[in-house]
């Protein structure tokens, strides 16, 4: 029976227990990450070690894959990137209910021993939802066609035209002639008279008064 298409959404928390594949120091390890024809990779874990932390989440679209397919790997600088193992995640429960969240065992890619587990958790949305909104806090598509050049968005009305200005007026007739220019400064005045002559000097001094009594 052909399943229903989709979105699965996917998020690779961290690592228990992974074979180290460094003798010197930590390894740096990373994961790829393929469902159908679709692959990523996540960031390299640096100095992750054994214990490495990557929370990080990817989506792929799914018609009838049923099944993700994980590899681990160890980011050499020097030689080629070692295998840490691998595993495979089953994406029936969450296209059945919606959602799960899985431990999955990694084994050694040649003797399928298990070497630690890695964390997932995982969403699935049909593609029913996903075109009509009905997802909770998926976003809502817009109904009819889109505008195309030349066209206005309904509900706003067409804009307005505004005619050609009207020319203006003749310019305004120039102003008159200038003023006549003002007449001759007035006349001069005379020559001030000159004063009087100085007045007359004050008269003698009085006489000097008579002999005093006789005793």
């Amino acid at each position: 029976m052909a399943l229903v298409p989709g979105c699965i959404t996917l998020t690779v928390e961290f690592g228990k227990g992974l074979k180290d594949k460094d003798f010197f120091g930590k390894q740096d390890p990373y994961c790829i990450i393929t469902v159908g024809n679709q692959t990523f990779k996540t960031r390299v874990a640096i100095d992750g070690g054994k214990n490495p932390v990557w929370n990080e989440t990817f989506r792929f679209n799914v018609n009838n894959e049923n099944d993700a397919h994980v590899v681990v790997m160890d980011e050499d600088d020097i030689s080629r990137d070692d295998v840490i193992g691998e595993c495979r995640i089953s994406l029936a429960k969450a296209r059945e209910l919606g959602m799960d969240d899985v431990q999955v065992p990694v084994l050694s890619k040649h003797s399928r021993k298990q070497h630690g587990f890695i964390q997932f958790k995982i969403k699935f949305e049909p593609s029913d939802a996903l075109k009509y909104g009905t997802i909770t806090g998926a976003p809502q598509a817009m109904q009819g066609p889109m505008p195309g050049p030349g066209m206005v968005p309904m509900g706003y009305g067409a804009p307005m035209h505004y005619g050609q200005p009207m020319p203006y007026g003749q310019p305004p007739m120039p102003y008159g002639q200038p003023p006549m220019p003002y007449g001759q400064p007035p006349m001069p005045y005379g020559q001030p008279m000159p004063y009087g002559q100085p007045p007359m000097p004050y008269g003698q001094p009085p006489m000097p008064y008579g002999q005093p009594p006789m005793p």
